[in-house]
């Protein structure tokens, strides 16, 4: 009873700071934004004082939605990411044009975020990564005075329409195959059947998905959108979408041929660690460095282990606190590539603010697995994983081009620590950015406190 009047309590007071902070504001577009991020964290309130874990493995509207313990860790997790990453739109930034639709657009993305790992239902499924899909395209294209915003776009339509088309043909046949689409009777013609075939109609769903992730060998897309994106749209689409469609596969590992992972966790871990080795652009470097982690959470989706939580919620942290300090430096970029995205290539990485280099590059060194960083534990995990289950191809593996991908990595940190070592005035920047990166600064250098414990309940969560 305590807790639930202190959380009361909490919420009450993030209201009260709010709206004081909202009435400094002098824009309609922030106060209104800052208001929905103050929705969206009631709602994470509310969701996690209803969702108990005593009530898992339930179903609601007609088996269309499945709750069980694996999946409403993603829930916090995807509501967690998107509120932080929507605190940057409540602030007024030199370079970042503001649009009136880019909450909405998100918000109703979140709600294919949020359902799309909890869906038990084919013909859902393909309703529910649509919903999602086209709020991205839109969101892509959201300043359409931007050639390459629009361009980039419409390259999201057509590639997501083609998986689109695999996603439909999969239902059919399964339907075809089975009389089903519910993904829980699916799943026991499977057991029962003891069905082994070297492909089925679930390895077409599958490989469709993962085209919509930008995974290799069908990722040659994804580089060109996240380049040709804004850098704030590339920060979130590059994040959300992934987490959300590997979240179901993760989910539902049963009804997959887990040689085809394998072999896309090969192929997706060599391409990413070798082809940035060429590469200037910065945004290119980081989308080749979201399939390298993204292969290797695949392997934790092949063992079904916990290790999957431990290391997607170092690469979410990792990640955001890259992306947002990289937004934070564009008002120090005195020429900028565009107001889109300021900053394109390594070299502009000339940033006047010390501490935000000391970030930069103590993450990059988390990429690296340097330890005691959190990157270093989410490999342990995996490596722990692999060896345990007699997968030392894939071990190997991922220790080489681990050490390749050092290579481009290094090639940042280089840039950065050069500019660290200049006489320089150290610049601030906009309050609520750096109370949101000191915070989250934080969380990623006590990762290793609090990892052993959140091992630990996972384990009770998932047992």
């Amino acid at each position: 009873m305590k807790v639930r009047v202190l959380l009361y309590l909490m919420v009450l007071i993030i209201l009260i700071i709010l709206l004081l902070y909202i009435t400094s504001s002098s824009s309609s577009i922030y106060s209104l934004n800052r208001l929905a991020t103050l929705g969206l964290l009631y709602v994470l309130y509310l969701v996690f004082d209803s969702l108990d874990p005593r009530y898992s493995n339930f179903t609601v509207y007609n088996d269309w939605f499945k709750l069980s313990d694996t999946n409403l860790p993603i829930i916090y997790i995807q509501l967690l990411l998107v509120i932080i990453l929507l605190i940057y739109t409540t602030v007024n930034q030199r370079y970042f044009l503001q649009s009136t639709w880019v909450y909405p657009i998100i918000l109703f993305n979140l709600l294919g975020l949020l359902l799309f790992p909890i869906v038990n239902d084919m013909l859902l499924l393909y309703i529910i990564i649509e919903l999602q899909s086209y709020s991205l395209y839109i969101l892509t294209g959201i300043h359409h005075k931007s050639y390459n915003s629009t361009r980039g776009s419409m390259l999201y339509f057509v590639t997501g329409g083609i998986a689109s088309i695999g996603i439909l043909v999969a239902i059919y046949m399964v339907y075809n195959l089975i009389g089903t689409c519910n993904i829980t009777e699916i799943s026991n013609y499977y057991t029962i059947h003891n069905i082994n075939n070297i492909f089925d109609p679930i390895d077409i769903l599958i490989i469709s998905l993962i085209f919509k992730m930008g995974l290799a060998p069908l990722h040659s897309w994804s580089i060109a959108v996240y380049n040709y994106a804004p850098t704030y749209i590339t920060a979130y689409i590059s994040i959300v979408a992934k987490i959300s469609i590997l979240s179901w596969i993760y989910i539902n590992a049963n009804l997959v041929h887990l040689d085809i992972i394998i072999l896309i966790f090969i192929i997706s871990i060599a391409i990413a660690g070798y082809k940035p080795l060429f590469q200037v652009n910065i945004k290119t470097i980081l989308a080749y460095s979201g399939i390298l982690n993204f292969g290797y959470l695949l392997i934790p989706v092949v063992l079904q282990d916990p290790a999957y939580y431990i290391y997607l919620i170092q690469y979410i942290i990792t990640h955001m606190l890259i992306f947002l300090c990289l937004l934070a430096s564009n008002k120090f970029i005195i020429n900028p590539n565009s107001d889109w995205s300021p900053i394109v290539n390594v070299n502009q990485l000339i940033i006047p603010n010390r501490m935000l280099i000391f970030i930069l590059i103590i993450c990059f060194l988390s990429l690296i697995g340097i330890p005691p960083l959190p990157g270093f534990y989410g490999k342990y995990y995996i490596l722990v994983s692999l060896l345990h289950n007699n997968y030392t191809l894939e071990s190997l593996s991922i220790i080489i081009f681990s050490v390749i991908a050092t290579y481009y990595y290094a090639y940042i940190i280089k840039q950065l620590a050069s500019n660290y070592t200049r006489n320089m005035i150290n610049e601030p920047i906009n309050n609520t950015l750096s109370i949101i990166i000191s915070i989250l600064f934080v969380i990623f250098l006590g990762y290793y406190i609090y990892i052993f414990d959140m091992l630990n309940v996972i384990n009770i969560i998932l047992s």
